[in-house]
């Protein structure tokens, strides 16, 4: 078996464990889970960028996507989730119910949104013949079931997840369909990402010591 064979082996089960991974994230009940579930998996798409990145730098001499890797590493693996984790524990928290429907409805929801995304795709011309097609069949559906998760949950850091979420199912979408973005677009994305992150950690922090709860229904307390 040729190494190209064995690397879109790999690359196959990666993207079906990254997709594995959300619906875990979803079946989560705590904060402290969601942060250590999105550090695993963006420590799968980092090994995907590192798998993609080695190839090509045999192949065609290019760095860009090694320097991706560690960027991914250092960013998604380990900054953001432990600055999520520093927010959470400086933050008062009561036990309280954070998502609005039943764990079992929001799995099954998300398979619904897997069946949805591969019927879909597949009834793009072009698409179904491609040999990337179960790999983007399983980035589009982290990015529904990241929407999923965002909107079905009530803490703002589970809603700061679930759009961490979305961007990694963009990525990964953008990367197993182009081989590899441009450097600058990727350093762009990431300075974006930080920020968010970022601006999100004091929203947090105002939230709480407004409502001292960081429940974003609490907002509705703001309407005059």
């Amino acid at each position: 078996m040729s190494s190209f064979a064995v690397s879109s082996n790999l690359l196959e089960t990666l993207s079906g464990l990254i997709l594995l991974s959300s619906f875990v994230l979803t079946a989560n009940k705590r904060i402290n889970s969601y942060i250590k579930t999105f550090r695993i998996q963006s420590f799968l798409i980092a090994l995907a960028a590192g798998i993609m990145g080695i190839q090509s730098l045999l192949s065609e001499g290019r760095w860009d996507f090694v320097a991706v890797c560690l960027l991914i590493f250092i960013l998604k693996v380990l900054y953001i989730p432990n600055a999520l984790s520093k927010t959470y524990a400086n933050v008062r928290y009561k036990v309280e119910k954070d998502f609005i429907l039943n764990i079992p409805i929001l799995v099954l929801l998300c398979s619904g949104l897997v069946v949805f995304t591969y019927f879909t795709l597949t009834g793009v011309d072009g698409i179904s013949q491609n040999a990337l097609n179960i790999q983007l069949v399983n980035s589009v559906s982290v990015i529904w079931i990241g929407l999923l998760f965002m909107i079905s949950r009530k803490k703002a850091i589970g809603q700061i997840i679930g759009f961490l979420v979305i961007e990694n199912g963009l990525y990964i979408t953008a990367m197993f369909s182009t081989q590899g973005m441009p450097f600058i677009v990727d350093v762009g994305i990431f300075i974006d990402l930080l920020t968010f992150v970022l601006i999100m950690g004091v929203m947090t922090f105002r939230i709480n010591e407004k409502f001292d709860s960081i429940d974003t229904d609490q907002l509705n307390n703001l309407k005059g």
